[in-house]
């Protein structure tokens, strides 16, 4: 069996960043840069206030009761027209510009302002809520670096520094589809005899979704040879297949049958428990993923090859899941040739130690465990169980990736 690290690392040499393309800002969360972004300006772009109250002279006002003549009114969005003097204020809104002569803003709750005069009941310190030009971003700043993938917060960013189009890797097309005589759709009405639902299919589609690419749902196929070649070749024009069933040992993984053939695809035993049998190689110019068919086996692969390898086809420098250490709360028994994913739910923090514990059955079909886990606990090859109190590595699977690609794994 081939070592998990092994696969992996062969998975990820196979893959290489898409081309880049220009996308409106409000078409890019989620888009992973392609090139570094440097601010084309200073954000904020001049010295403004930060409340609402009078611009002041910091002299002015270093002692309480000052009474100032008020010279100008100034709202954000407007260029101040006259220089604050010896004894003079502007009364000033949030964001408005600092007129010249002014360094410190006094907030309105602290004045009494009537008749063309205002009252400064306190004592303010020279500088008190200006907000400098240049205080959050200089012009010239190196701001982001390619391979960040865009949050709403990254969106803001690029609006206040007036890129409207950034540079972006494009989005893999990947084309899914299950196999199996077995699976009935599911809105297909009461199960025939000897009929399973198909999960897979709804399940990838999701997890794909929040890879963020474009998905071709290529549907159900059965186990006919002729119908899986005629699918996997139109399924081909895509970047990325993935499949899940028919890639073990049974007469009937027909997914195995046809791509036996193609020279293009490895069939490897990978010594990780659940999601021992996978594929991997090209079905024409498309990466091909094989994955098995029980559902807790397509998610551990998905997570393990297939959305590593996405991400990095995206051009993502972080693309693996964040892994933490943890603190088991019962036997961990597992099988000691294989790395082995145990689903677990975290059950606390003590003395800043996460807690974790099993959140259901082990077996591959059960994945109402799966939905229940926050992570998967990770018993390496020659363990055979992690004891009740012993440190546990987890994988945080419902996390973003947070980890590059040369992460070491």
């Amino acid at each position: 069996m081939k070592p998990i690290e092994q696969a992996r690392a062969e998975v990820l040499a196979a893959v290489e960043p898409l081309g880049s393309e220009k996308v409106s800002i409000w078409d890019a969360s989620g888009r992973i840069l392609a090139v570094d972004v440097a601010a084309p300006e200073s954000v904020p772009p001049f010295d403004n206030s930060a409340m609402d109250g009078f611009a002041v002279r910091g002299d002015d006002v270093s002692q309480p009761g000052s009474v100032l003549e008020v010279i100008d009114d100034l709202p954000a969005g407007a260029s101040p027209l006259v220089e604050v003097g010896e004894g003079q204020a502007a009364r000033i809104m949030t964001g408005a510009p600092i007129p010249p002569g002014a360094d410190t803003v006094v907030k309105v709750e602290d004045t009494d302002s009537s008749d063309g005069t205002v009252n400064i009941a306190v004592a303010v310190e020279p500088g008190t809520a200006i907000r400098g030009a240049g205080g959050d971003v200089v012009e010239g700043q190196a701001v982001f670096t390619a391979g960040t993938r865009l949050t709403p917060m990254h969106i803001g960013v690029l609006a206040t520094l007036g890129i409207s189009n950034p540079d972006v890797y494009m989005k893999p097309r990947v084309a899914f589809m299950s196999t199996g005589d077995e699976l009935a759709p599911v809105d297909g009405g009461a199960l025939e005899p000897g009929m399973i639902r198909d999960s897979n299919r709804p399940m990838l589609k999701a997890m794909l979704e929040d890879a963020g690419v474009e998905l071709i749902d290529v549907g159900v196929i059965p186990d006919d040879e002729g119908v899986l070649r005629s699918a996997l070749d139109e399924a081909s024009k895509a970047d990325v297949i993935i499949t899940t069933g028919g890639v073990s040992m049974g007469d009937y993984d027909v997914t195995k049958l046809v791509l036996s053939r193609d020279s293009g695809v490895q069939f490897w035993k990978i010594a990780m428990q659940p999601a021992k049998p996978f594929a991997f190689g090209h079905v024409g110019d498309a990466l091909f993923f094989g994955l098995p068919g029980n559902p807790v086996s397509v998610l551990v692969s998905y997570e393990q090859f297939a959305r590593p390898a996405l991400m990095k086809l995206q051009g993502s420098k972080a693309i693996f899941r964040p892994r933490m250490e943890a603190i088991a709360d019962e036997d961990l028994v597992t099988e000691p040739a294989k790395t082995v994913f145990v689903r677990v739910w975290i059950t606390g923090e003590v003395e800043g130690l996460i807690h974790v514990a099993k959140s259901g059955g082990q077996a591959s079909n059960v994945l109402s465990a799966a939905a229940a886990a926050d992570a998967f606990a990770i018993v390496p090859r020659g363990v055979e169980t992690v004891g009740a109190g012993e440190n546990v590595t987890i994988e945080l699977f419902t996390s973003p990736e947070t980890m590059e690609t040369n992460d070491g794994r």
